[in-house]
């Protein structure tokens, strides 16, 4: 009988940490810096999914060329779930773009969108709103 004790509470034990493990997966600050650049570009694709949205944004480097950063965002539903006006953003659309660089070369967290019209385009993410109140 003791064993049985012993390896349910080492399975509890187990289960209790897996939400953290989990949640440890979609950690923020293991892909990107607290370092915001801000970009002129257009999309070029954009990818509504789960369980990150991301998109590719053409931008014109200093040498004449064009360079393509990929951004990513919220899951499709975390979006859907804070209202996200999904057509606010479209393929072929340029922008003025705020994110936070990512450690893997032309990564971007979105921030925020400045549309042609002068909308701003956000998210509502907790997380964002941490690393703008310092």
């Amino acid at each position: 009988m003791p064993v049985r004790i012993h390896g349910a509470i080492l399975i509890a034990t187990l289960l209790g940490g897996a939400p953290s493990a989990l949640q440890a997966h979609h950690s923020v600050a293991l892909n990107f810096t607290d370092d915001e650049i801000t970009l002129q570009g257009t999309i070029t694709s954009l990818r509504w999914v789960n369980p990150h949205c991301t998109f590719v944004l053409k931008v014109q480097n200093d040498t004449g060329g064009t360079v393509e950063w990929l951004l990513e965002m919220l899951a499709r539903i975390s979006l859907q779930r804070q209202g996200f006006d999904f057509v606010s953003l479209h393929e072929g659309m340029d922008i003025q773009l705020t994110g936070r660089l990512g450690y893997r070369d032309y990564n971007l967290r979105f921030v925020e969108a400045v549309r042609p019209d002068g909308g701003i385009v956000r998210e509502r993410s907790p997380i964002q709103e941490r690393f703008r109140s310092q």
